[in-house]
């Protein structure tokens, strides 16, 4: 797909989705502006019962390094549980939405990115792609749900491995422990995806959408603890060693954290 200047491009190919995001020069860092532009194009084709499928790509080398921290350190008391608070919606919104979802993933998933990922129904990865649940490495913790789905994907001493050391898996290791569903060449990686999609666009849109409901019933349970992983996430982002977690990341040098 070619660069038209958009930070996310939307193309429907049949009766599939495809959201690119669009922002290469960033590593595809995510905002509330582009998840807010993803959930009001996503809602014109809910009821669409022609579309089956939502593929979630990038450009550039990335898939997406998470939030955008110069962002996250101009929040305030009042902006931050905004922020905090789409997040949490922009991901529950992906979640439920009744269509499968696909990611197509290549090179670096960190911090939200990841996060996006786990909100999706299946994943597709290229050989040389890594992922990491990273927030502790800039003095946050996740804040998009990667607490709680997180340990669903992979289990939770995995999960716990992931937050607590922030280090990046490999696409062999992501697959084996269930956050990716199967590793293709770099080359292939929109092909694959596109093909399954095809496949899901043989199915009844109804059947689709009923499957999807019942699987996500699961997490109906978890709903205090999301909300409870968004008001931490909101609180670090205030403390003076989240902000200097993110300062020290984007200056490249060690943090000194107060504790």
């Amino acid at each position: 797909m070619s660069d038209d200047g958009k930070e996310i491009i939307f193309k429907v190919q049949g009766n599939c989705i495809i959201v690119e995001i669009n922002r290469p020069e960033k590593n595809n860092v995510l905002n509330n502006e582009i998840r807010k532009e993803i959930v009001d194009f996503l809602e014109k084709y809910r009821e669409d019962g022609k579309i089956k499928s939502v593929i979630f790509t990038s450009n550039g080398k990335n898939f997406s390094a998470g939030a955008d921290l110069n962002n996250l350190l101009s929040l305030d008391e009042t902006s931050v549980k905004e922020y905090t608070g789409f997040v949490k919606y922009f991901l529950e919104f992906i979640q439920n939405y009744p269509k499968v979802t696909i990611g197509a993933v290549h090179g670096i998933a960190v911090g939200g990115g990841v996060e996006l990922l786990l909100a999706l129904d299946l994943a597709i990865a290229t050989e040389d792609a890594r992922f990491g649940q990273t927030e502790l490495n800039v003095g946050l913790i996740p804040g998009g749900g990667g607490t709680q789905r997180l340990p669903r994907a992979v289990g939770v001493r995995k999960a716990r491995e992931m937050i607590f050391t922030g280090r990046l898996i490999k696409a062999d290791e992501a697959y084996q422990y269930g956050l990716v569903n199967r590793i293709v060449p770099e080359e292939s990686l929109m092909d694959e995806a596109l093909k399954l999609a095809e496949r899901i666009g043989e199915k009844s849109s109804l059947s689709i959408a009923l499957a999807k409901k019942a699987i996500n019933d699961q997490w109906a349970p978890l709903t205090n603890s999301f909300d409870l992983e968004s008001q931490l996430y909101a609180r670090i982002l205030l403390e003076d060693d989240g902000k200097e977690g993110i300062r020290a990341f984007l200056e490249k040098r060690k943090p000194n954290y107060r504790d």
